[in-house]
């Protein structure tokens, strides 16, 4: 006899699931390639991976800042954020970034095998953007369950509307660059960049994305 099921699948597939992408009608597509690594992802633990990401994108800051200065006219010159944010994208160009490294330790499950075996295929940005998401709701949910946060969180800006987390991070360490030169940020920029945080990467990538 078929068991009635109670509540939907989509419903079982989202419950106490860390990684299920946030939606917001008008913005965020109603399914998208997000929800696919969630569920292939939804039996890792993201706690060693949060709290392997502060560390990690000091290490990218510092590439970045040393960068963006070989790039400075002259060294008193403005840090333009364009600059900055192509700098800090390009170290997600190559296969092998510190971000999908970083998951593909942690992809021992059979389901996470199989986006373990996809993460060079993705786009950097993209995926980072994706785990910033869940880490991003990780923090906003310690902090209503009165947890502290700690010094170590992540410098995601909060403050700027419509942007993605990948976009308001890399603008938190660019603001941070900036006054470490005592020089003055631009403003965030409408658009923030060009990026496409809906394009999963390669043809093919769960069914079908174009490049």
């Amino acid at each position: 006899m078929t068991e009635t099921r109670t509540t939907s699948l989509w419903a079982e597939l989202e419950a106490g699931n860390i990684w299920w992408p946030s939606y917001k009608p008008g913005r965020d597509p109603v399914l998208s390639w997000r929800h696919a690594a969630a569920i292939l992802m939804r039996d890792i633990d993201p706690q060693p991976i949060f709290a392997a990401l502060p560390a990690l994108f000091e290490g990218m800051y510092d590439l970045t800042a040393d960068e963006v200065c070989d790039q400075l006219p002259v060294p008193d010159d403005q840090v333009l954020w364009p600059v900055w944010l192509e700098c800090w994208v390009s170290h997600f160009d190559h296969w092998h970034d510190p971000v999908r490294q970083l998951v593909e330790q942690h992809c021992t499950t059979p389901d996470a095998r199989v986006i373990g075996g996809m993460l060079t295929r993705l786009d950097g940005a993209a995926f980072c953007d994706f785990v910033l998401h869940a880490y991003e709701r990780a923090i906003v949910l310690r902090s209503l369950g009165g947890a502290p946060i700690g010094d170590a969180a992540l410098p995601i800006v909060q403050t700027i509307a419509n942007a993605a987390p990948f976009e308001r991070l890399s603008y938190g360490f660019y603001q941070r660059y900036c006054a470490e030169l005592n020089r003055e940020a631009e403003p965030p920029a409408t658009p923030m960049s060009g990026l496409d945080f809906d394009r999963a990467g390669n043809p093919n990538i769960f069914g079908g994305d174009v490049i």
